[in-house]
């Protein structure tokens, strides 16, 4: 059985410059701006680096309040990746488990998924919260593939961020780079790169885990 793993931002809804707006004015009293490394990271494992000398719960709030920012300034704009939906069907339709994995706070996955209305199409919602650890490291992939009994090289992930590509690579998965965030130049460890899911089918991710486990 094969299984494929969904990042949330830049994936599922092309938001990455929605976040850095919010990023920038929320945080603009601080003088802060964020590398592009830093985006597909926790939240808490990012407060805790930007604000080294806050509490856990100061870290919390700041979170909180710039993901609250930035449902307010993305709602009115949301929609899926071109492709997206009807990709999920034909994933539905064949019978491959489907699943979230984001590092991304509850509240902004439900935002999309409930936005949306492409909940029914996930087995499983696998965030931060979950895990030991965020993005980059490979425990949110994982514990993906251990919820839907697959094994992680028979598992392909949709990913945007270095962070994300990192985790997915060190879980032992099959990667399709997103440009969406990030150029097509930035995205060289990943197995296929795509700019939205009109440029990939059912077929074709069968074909790319089928060339992973003939190595």
């Amino acid at each position: 059985m094969i299984a494929v793993i969904f990042d949330m931002d830049g994936v599922l809804v092309d938001n990455a410059r929605f976040h850095e707006r919010a990023f920038a004015e929320y945080f603009s009293r601080f003088g802060i701006t964020l590398a592009p490394e830093m985006f597909g990271r926790g939240n808490e494992e990012l407060m805790a680096e930007l604000f080294p000398n806050e509490s856990r719960e100061r870290h919390r709030d700041l979170a909180a309040g710039k993901e609250a920012y930035y449902r307010q300034i993305y709602g009115p704009h949301i929609k899926p990746v071109t492709g997206l939906v009807e990709l999920l069907e034909d994933l539905k339709n064949h019978d491959i488990p489907v699943a979230v994995g984001s590092s991304a706070p509850i509240e902004n996955i439900d935002f999309v998924l409930d936005r949306l209305q492409i909940r029914k199409y996930f087995d499983i919602v696998v965030v931060a919260a979950m895990v030991q650890r965020a993005k980059p490291a490979p425990d949110i992939y994982l514990k993906s593939a251990e919820l839907l009994n697959v094994k992680p090289e028979n598992c392909l992930v949709f990913e945007d961020a270095l962070a994300g590509i990192t985790a997915a690579r060190s879980a032992g998965m099959k990667v399709a780079g997103l440009a969406t965030s990030l150029p097509k130049e930035r995205l060289t460890e990943t197995d296929c790169i795509i700019n939205d899911f009109t440029e990939i089918t059912t077929d074709m991710i069968k074909q790319i885990i089928k060339v992973f486990n003939k190595k």
